[in-house]
């Protein structure tokens, strides 16, 4: 077959492309993003493939004229320039490697149809890689790059970095062992670096992985479920936190008034909602100053930062702007606070708590019994 020897390079090609649309979001039609890519091809690789064979050797020399691809990928795709770079590195290193080991296999046992040998090798391992290379490699080489809310900035650019070597040093390798005498270890040399190479990125997508996990656990164990704010144990590690900085700061302590009248009128759904609302209201009115916690039941925590006045506490306790979206009318809230400044009377949460609690409940009963 006279155009026998480009045969590998275009199964390369069409591995590569497949792989482009496994990686990333398509904008248009399959259709469509076949004909375009066929289009760019034919315009910008078919002349190489007609050169003799003495220009164009089809081993894999030129692969690095690939990079121009990522013109019409993003036309096609939904992506950004780097993580079609990055795509692109981590499917060519693959492709790459196993086209440079089929180069050398059959280049060692010295095949008398050299190019019928080698399209049949590299089908074979391509056979046997891909669907595993499919189902595991691409989503966790994603999941790894798309994980930017659990990877420091810092750690990712080692990473892009490091995929970025990776692809260069398997081309680097491939061109020495193309000008060098075929060798048994230039085969395994191969293997292993693509067998290190997964085995790397499978070790820290599982470590992200796991950091994800941890991540959620901490979530939950330090939110609330109902409302999603901070829940006790968040507000006594904050709280502990500003002493260790000195900082100066308010600690409120809330409970809703005739709570259980709400849930007794209106159904415990109404109760929830009622709950909701009031954390969504009265986070609102500490906007930047505070933060809300839900302490237990009808029980809620405030932060506040600076100093705390009985005027500011009285406004920010009315909820104004209750009304907007609520499930019911307001009962009102009774407050009571502590003013925390270096240097501290008391450092421990808990006990700050207790005050803020049981000035809550003075302020209640003296409002119970006609005294404001």
């Amino acid at each position: 077959m006279k155009y026998g020897f480009i045969l590998p390079s275009v199964e390369v090609l069409i591995l590569n492309l497949i792989n482009a649309n496994l990686c990333f979001k398509r904008k248009y039609s399959i259709f469509k993003t076949v004909t375009v890519l066929c289009g760019f091809t034919a315009l910008f690789f078919l002349p190489l493939f007609l050169l003799p064979k003495e220009t164009f050797s089809g081993n894999g020399e030129l692969s690095l004229l690939g990079f121009i691809y990522i013109i019409p990928l993003k036309f096609l795709y939904d992506e950004k320039a780097e993580m079609l770079l990055l795509g692109m590195c981590m499917s060519w290193t693959y492709t790459m490697g196993i086209m440079s080991v089929s180069i050398q296999t059959v280049s060692l046992f010295g095949f008398l149809y050299y190019d019928l040998f080698l399209i049949i090798t590299e089908t074979i391992l391509f056979t046997a890689t891909f669907f595993p290379f499919k189902k595991h490699m691409i989503p966790q080489y994603f999941y790894i790059l798309r994980s930017t809310h659990i990877v420091k900035k810092t750690q990712l650019t080692y990473l892009k970095i490091n995929i970025y070597c990776n692809f260069f040093l398997l081309m680097i390798l491939h061109f020495i062992f193309l000008k060098s005498e075929e060798h048994l270890l230039q085969i395994a040399a191969l293997i292993i670096f693509l067998a290190s190479n997964y085995l790397f990125y499978y070790i820290v997508y599982e470590v992200i992985n796991s950091s994800a996990k941890i991540h959620e656990l901490k979530k939950t164990v330090s939110s609330d479920a109902l409302t999603g704010l901070g829940n006790r144990t968040q507000a006594i590690k904050d709280i502990r936190s500003l002493i260790e900085e000195n900082q100066v700061f308010s600690v409120i302590f809330l409970d809703l008034d005739r709570f259980k009248l709400i849930n007794d009128r209106y159904g415990h759904d109404i109760g929830d909602r009622y709950l909701i609302h009031f954390g969504k209201v009265f986070s609102d009115e500490l906007k930047n100053n505070g933060k809300l916690y839900r302490y237990g039941g009808d029980e809620f925590v405030a932060i506040y930062y600076g100093v705390l006045t009985e005027e500011a506490a009285d406004l920010i306790s009315r909820c104004k702007n209750w009304d907007k979206d609520a499930p019911c009318d307001f009962n009102q809230v009774s407050a009571g606070f502590v003013v925390c400044e270096p240097p501290y009377t008391e450092k421990d949460p808990d006990n700050i708590l207790k005050y803020a609690d049981n000035k809550m409940y003075k302020n209640k009963e003296k409002r119970q019994n006609g005294g404001g």
